[in-house]
C-alpha cells in the first residue's frame, strides 16, 4: 500500500492482516516516512460487522492501497468489502507462501501477532493483485457445490461404515450377497431383522 501526499504523511504504507473465522483479526501497520525507517501500528477487531466497519475507519487515512491477507475460509469476502468501503483493495497471499515467508522471517516461531507482520511485508516478497470478489451468484454456486461434496463424502464414509458393520455381524449372508448392492438393499429392507431373515426359505 503505497501513498504519495503531504509531507506529514507516510512515503509509503504495509498492512497485513491474520484473519480469523471466530478469534479476532490481527493487523498490523507499516507506516515508511521519507527516511525509510517504519512504523508499525498493532490492533485487533473482532470478525464481526461491528468489527469489520471499525477496521474500515482504521485503514481509512490510508486510501488506495492493498492489504494483505490469507485465503482463511471465507473471511476474504468481508475484509474485501471493508477495505473497499475505506478506499483500499485486499490482496491474497497462499497459505504455503506466507508459511516460507514466516519461516524465512521469524523461523519456526508463530503466533497471530507474527503473522500480521510477515503479511505486512509480503508485497516485497511477492508480486500482489488486487482481489475482485466473484458475484453473488457465483458465491452461491460454489457454496452449493461445496455443501454437496460434504454430503457426498459423508454419505460414501456412512455406507463403508455400513458394510464393514454388516460384514461383522452375519458374514455368510453378506457373502451370499456376492457384492451385489442393489440384492443387499433389497434383502435387509424385506427382512430388517435377522431372525425373521434366518427364518426365511429360498423361493424355488
Amino acid at each position: 500500500m503505497s501513498i504519495h501526499s503531504s509531507d506529514l504523511s507516510p512515503v509509503r504504507v504495509q498492512v497485513g492482516i491474520d484473519a480469523a473465522v471466530v478469534a479476532n483479526h490481527h493487523v498490523c501497520v507499516r507506516e515508511h516516512d521519507a527516511d525509510g525507517q517504519p512504523r508499525l501500528t498493532r490492533f485487533h477487531v473482532p470478525p464481526t460487522i461491528a468489527g469489520l466497519r471499525r477496521l474500515g475507519d482504521r485503514l481509512a487515512p490510508y486510501p488506495g492501497g492493498v492489504a494483505v491477507a490469507e485465503p482463511t475460509s471465507m473471511t476474504w469476502l468481508g475484509l474485501s468489502v471493508a477495505l473497499r468501503d475505506a478506499g483500499a483493495d485486499l490482496a491474497l497471499v497462499g497459505t504455503r507462501d506466507s508459511a516460507r515467508l514466516r519461516g524465512a522471517i521469524s523461523a519456526k516461531h508463530k503466533s497471530d501477532v507474527i503473522d500480521a507482520d510477515v503479511l505486512a511485508t509480503a508485497g516485497e516478497v511477492f508480486t500482489l493483485t488486487p482481489l475482485r470478489p466473484p458475484p453473488p451468484a457465483q458465491l452461491a454456486l460454489r457454496r452449493a457445490c461445496t455443501r454437496r461434496g460434504k454430503v457426498v463424502i459423508d454419505g460414501n464414509r456412512a455406507r463403508r461404515r455400513l458394510i464393514s458393520l454388516a460384514r461383522w455381524a452375519f458374514p455368510d449372508v453378506w457373502g451370499g450377497f456376492a457384492g451385489s448392492m442393489p440384492t443387499a438393499v433389497a434383502v435387509l429392507t424385506r427382512w430388517p431383522d435377522l431372525r425373521s431373515l434366518a427364518a426365511a426359505r429360498r423361493s424355488a
